[in-house]
């Protein structure tokens, strides 16, 4: 009959077995041979074993050697030899179905009587743990890589105080801040955002949706530019404080072509209207222009001539204002040669600035380059920014207009392409333009002064938009404007000057069919030619104009010229008339006049079968020039 002594001791190690297979902790007992005497169920589920017997009187060396695996070998030996009495270490391990977990080993070996007879120890399964630091090291590494490699700004701030916690090397590069001006310095300490209730909305909408897209915000350079960014963030945790990863994108340039397309959009728009108007008030104006021009050529009465002049002066300043809508007008390309700026832009300037309390300086750089330019548009251009900026000083100063040759690269300035450009700027120290306005100043009609119409600056806008190139603008109320010109270099030299032709006297005879839609423009084109000796023959279409000429071929009478209006509406204009000529007749001079002077027939008449071109309105010299010229190389 057992001992109490016994029993309690059998009890004891029913316990420590009852525990044993309850726990979720692998137990195992090595005797010093090596061999499995004991595990738990833990220890079979975690090797994955289908029962103990499996591997109990099994060397422990059936557990399959890995890396970690071969020093927890190491361990259990050292062990068994004597080299600890206690060690613990966590190790990978390679289960019986060939999968890889991670466990935590703590052993320790067992003597009876100061000899060794084996170890015992406990395996703990931290597999899930191992996994999920694992997961969030390889999390980490991921961020790590993209905040470091991304090609747009990335910044972390607190949401409470703003700081910054973290930026990466673009938001330094586009910034310019160096990384310790910007970590643990918050937003309004540094005045990154132009507007801080910005700020204070982006983060608003931030902590209610946990997340903001495409935020739209003006952000403030190191340097003082102001550039404007698109924001979109999400809420993160660090260290248990809510923080804000922000992406910022660089809209700037994107924004000011936009702009500039919309600009480009509406006076297109406007341009198509502008033409037509432009064109049908210069078919009326030329009608009377052209009798007042008759009329004083004929008056004999001095006080009378003279008047006559001013209204003849009067008209001219009409025709300026409609050639300026016809330079925005959809077609009003400008026929484009090399040529020197100078020194044409400073006549220009200070014929403006004549009779003014106003002077102008100007400072060119050697060997200025020629430019790819229509000179008559880009003086028209200087004129209008020059007595802007001379109304802009209405107590007298100084205008200063310089010029210098640049290489623009692919990123030089939006809207332009890579290459050289010469670089004209006009800066006055006059009342300069408010922020608010500055946006509007290109628009068509818009003005703020109480006598203008409107077409200034946007004339110059279109002018130097036609050109390939760009005009920008910078001002600041009190302290004066600078309009900046980009104009494209010529790769070729100058052209040389055309010198002005000495008015002429002509005389002619023989039968000059005259093609008009208006009536008061077939009457007083006829006038003029008989006052020069011509037979005019005046019809209203292409298709009468023809059957005129084909009459003059059968009766041998014959026709020295024909000026033909451009267009007719809804009938034949003078393109498709003039082709039907020219199939009877290849050399006879064929005119083609038209209000619409900056159309590409008017511009290269030769090209589609005309001899010459003469805007509407004009005079009985520009008339009787046309005709020495062209009549007389033709042997008419």
């Amino acid at each position: 009959m057992a001992t109490a002594v016994e029993t309690a001791l059998l009890e004891s190690e029913e316990r420590f077995k009852s525990i044993l297979e309850s726990t979720n902790a692998g137990y195992f007992f090595i005797d010093a041979d090596g061999i499995i005497r004991d595990v738990n169920a833990a220890w079979v589920r975690l090797y994955k074993y289908g029962a103990k017997e499996e591997v109990i009187g099994k060397h422990f060396s059936l557990i399959q050697k890995i890396d970690d695996i071969e020093k927890a070998h190491e361990v259990v030996e050292g062990i068994m030899r004597g080299d600890a009495r206690y060690l613990t270490g966590e190790f990978s391990r390679k289960c019986r179905d060939g999968s890889i977990g991670w466990h935590y080993f703590s052993a320790r070996n067992v003597l009876r009587a100061g000899a060794l007879i084996g170890i015992e120890g406990l395996v703990i399964d931290t597999t899930e743990r191992k996994l999920a630091e694992a997961a969030i090291k390889k999390s980490e590494e991921k961020f790590s890589k993209v905040f470091k490699t991304c090609p747009e700004a990335i910044l972390i701030a607190s949401i409470s105080d703003g700081k910054y916690i973290d930026v990466n090397d673009v938001f330094l590069k586009k910034t310019g801040f160096l990384r310790s001006e910007v970590i643990g310095h918050s937003s309004a300490e540094l005045q990154v955002w132009v507007d801080p209730m910005q700020r204070r909305r982006y983060v608003e909408e931030l902590t209610k949706k946990g997340s903001v897209k495409n935020f739209e915000v003006l952000y403030r350079m190191r340097s003082g530019e102001v550039r404007c960014f698109l924001v979109s963030g999400e809420i993160i945790e660090l260290e248990g404080e809510p923080c804000s990863l922000s992406f910022i994108f660089d809209i700037t340039d994107r924004k000011r072509l936009e702009e500039e397309l919309q600009k480009t959009q509406k006076l297109e728009s406007l341009g198509i209207l502008a033409g037509g108007i432009a064109h049908d008030f210069n078919n009326l104006m030329g009608g009377i222009f052209g009798y007042i021009d008759m009329a004083r050529e004929q008056s004999a009465d001095s006080i009378l001539t003279s008047y006559l002049t001013r209204a003849m002066n009067a008209i001219d300043r009409a025709r300026g204002l409609t050639a300026q809508l016809l330079t925005f007008a959809k077609g009003g390309s400008p026929v484009l040669k090399a040529a020197d700026l100078f020194p044409f832009v400073k006549d220009a300037a200070r014929f403006a600035l004549s009779g003014s309390n106003v002077s102008c300086r100007v400072t060119i750089e050697d060997g200025l380059w020629p430019c790819t330019v229509d000179l008559d548009q880009i003086v028209q251009v200087i004129d209008n920014i020059v007595i802007n900026a001379q109304q802009a000083m209405p107590g007298g100063g100084v205008i200063e207009i310089a010029a210098q040759n640049i290489s623009l690269g692919e990123n030089g300035r939006p809207g332009l392409s890579k290459g050289k450009y010469v670089k004209l700027s006009v800066e006055d120290r006059g009342t300069g333009i408010s922020k608010e306005l500055l946006s509007r100043i290109f628009d068509p009609f818009y003005t703020t002064k109480t006598k203008g119409h409107g077409l200034g600056l946007s004339t110059c806008y279109s002018i130097i938009s036609r050109h390939g190139g760009a005009i920008d603008v910078e001002s600041e109320p009190g302290k004066g404007s600078k309009f900046t010109l980009y104009l494209p270099a010529s790769p070729e030299p100058a052209c040389a000057s055309e010198a002005a032709n000495a008015p002429v006297a002509h005389h002619g005879s023989g039968t000059v069919i005259v093609m008009d839609d208006e009536l008061i423009m077939r009457e007083i084109i006829g006038t003029m030619l008989e006052s020069l000796g011509y037979t005019a023959l005046c019809v209203s279409d292409g298709k009468a104009a023809l059957e005129r000429f084909q009459g003059k071929i059968n009766d041998r009478t014959g026709v020295v010229a024909l000026v033909l209006d451009l267009t007719v509406p809804g009938g034949m204009g003078g393109v498709e008339a003039v082709a039907e000529v020219r199939t009877l007749d290849k050399k006879v001079p064929i005119f083609v006049a038209s209000g619409y002077a900056d159309d590409p027939v008017m511009k290269n008449p030769t090209e589609f079968g005309f001899t010459a071109s003469i805007c509407k309105p004009f005079k009985k010299i520009d008339l009787a020039e046309m005709l020495e010229k062209h009549l007389n190389l033709q042997g008419y």
